[in-house]
């Protein structure tokens, strides 16, 4: 019997592999298990993504949980993650259900669960759900289910605008171009910028084999991006994953930024324009620029694992947080305690718009304030044999106390291992939470320090 474990954000497997209808009965039975064990009566969303199957997995589990006696909302189409988040706690749901697998590979699917307030479900819900589908569980059939159709859109686009200065947006005349990745998230920004005029949009319509390439807004996949904003000349280039809730952007001279220096604006965005009292979370993984940051100018920042649900817990703790994770997930307490990549790209607009500068300048001009902070990261594949090997080899480098050339000065387990070096650099070695892959990340003050961190990792391992 094929093994179910929940990563970081939910279950994801190989569809027709692992990602089976029986397999998806055997999660919805333990999940309808664990709810009903908390409430006799239980009202959930279930949404669904652009991905192969997806509308027909979420049919499938709308019905089993109809049978088990769950009041269910079903949107009329397929969503982006954010709108099932919304839609619990603008309706004061019990929980939700996404099917979706994200950025991974179109070859995949996924089951992602949240809970009363919209956050992904936490370490021990996800337990909870596993230990129940290891032990078979299946609720009894009731008779008083219902499944309930229901369209959210102008609900998230009115709360959208109210949360952003999109009239800013507007009269900053930018020419944006944006990238929906081929994902079900397509058509929000544009309804929120109300047909905007210098709004250009590229990969719009649903494709379940994303171009050929993975939806994850990652450089390599945004190359068409990069593309469009230097013929268009356009101020700025931005993009959502296959399911809406991370962010990416290319500046106006049209070069991938990794996702982190979006954080790093957000941050200075809050700080300079918005001028309000909040907290900043980060990832382990997150640039050590937004600790220099924040130090600066008094703004308590705190660190979590890999994952945006512990961020999101901190999100719940206190509403006058902001978190952002390395990937380009970003959420703000004023709006839900989950990722939204539209409200992360947009507020992202809504800063260079006050600043009146093109992104391109802005950045330099934090390079020369604060030097640079080059990024990068590599994923491995391994055999599950390995796995033990590169843990040792990898948690051992104290003892030989360099990487690449530079001392280590300390190491953080936080999740993995994240080796701290002279000069501000850092390497962080961890697995990803659903696929067998080592995930070897570094930053350094140039790109030249930063492969040869990466390459020492990927050396140690082979």
């Amino acid at each position: 019997m094929h093994e179910i474990k929940f990563g970081t954000d939910g279950w994801r497997a190989k569809i027709a592999e692992g990602f089976t209808f029986e397999n998806l009965k055997r999660v919805v039975d333990a999940f309808a298990s664990y709810v009903l064990s908390k409430n006799k009566h239980p009202e959930i969303i279930i949404g669904y993504d652009f991905r192969f199957l997806s509308d027909k997995y979420s049919a499938f589990a709308a019905e089993l949980l109809k049978n088990y006696g769950f009041k269910v909302y079903v949107f009329y189409k397929a969503v982006h993650t954010p709108l099932v988040s919304f839609t619990i706690v603008r309706k004061k749901l019990d929980s939700g259900i996404m099917i979706t697998s994200s950025h991974n590979p179109y070859s995949y699917n996924g089951f992602k669960i949240k809970n009363r307030f919209g956050a992904g479900a936490s370490k021990e819900e996800t337990r909870a759900v596993e230990a129940l589908i290891t032990k078979g569980a299946v609720p009894k059939a009731k008779k008083n289910g219902n499944i309930i159709q229901i369209n959210m859109d102008d609900e998230y686009v009115k709360a959208v605008r109210k949360a952003v200065d999109i009239n800013a947006v507007k009269k900053s005349g930018m020419k944006i171009v944006l990238d929906n990745m081929y994902g079900s998230g397509a058509g929000y920004m544009e309804k929120i910028l109300g047909n905007y005029r210098g709004l250009t949009v590229i990969h719009g319509s649903r494709d379940p084999l994303f171009g050929g390439i993975n939806p994850e807004p990652i450089r390599k996949n945004l190359l068409e991006l990069e593309n469009s904003v230097k013929e268009l000349k356009a101020s700025i280039g931005i993009a959502i994953d296959g399911d809406g809730d991370r962010m990416a952007f290319v500046d106006d001279k049209g070069r991938y930024i990794p996702t982190h220096k979006a954080l790093v604006l957000l941050l200075l965005h809050y700080v300079k324009n918005r001028k309000m009292k909040f907290k900043f979370v980060k990832t382990i993984a997150g640039t050590s620029l937004l600790n220099k940051i924040a130090g600066e100018y008094g703004i308590e920042l705190l660190e979590t694992p890999v994952g945006f649900k512990h961020i999101g817990d901190l999100i719940i703790k206190d509403k006058a947080t902001i978190g952002g994770e390395e990937s380009g997930g970003v959420g703000f307490g004023c709006f839900l305690p989950e990722r939204d990549g539209i409200v992360g790209n947009l507020l992202l607009l809504e800063f260079l718009a006050k600043e009146g500068k093109p992104v391109s300048k802005v950045l330099a001009s934090l390079d020369k304030k604060y030097g640079k902070y080059e990024y990068d990261r590599v994923d491995i594949k391994f055999r599950e044999s390995q796995r033990k090997m590169i843990v040792k080899k990898s948690d051992g480098l104290e003892k030989i106390g360099i990487i690449a050339g530079k001392k280590i000065r300390s190491a953080s387990r936080l999740d993995g291992v994240k080796y701290i070096l002279a000069d501000n650099e850092w390497v962080l070695f961890r697995f990803s939470g659903t696929e067998p892959l080592l995930r070897i990340y570094s930053e350094a003050p140039t790109m030249k320090r930063v492969r040869e961190n990466l390459d020492f990792g990927r050396n140690l391992i082979k």
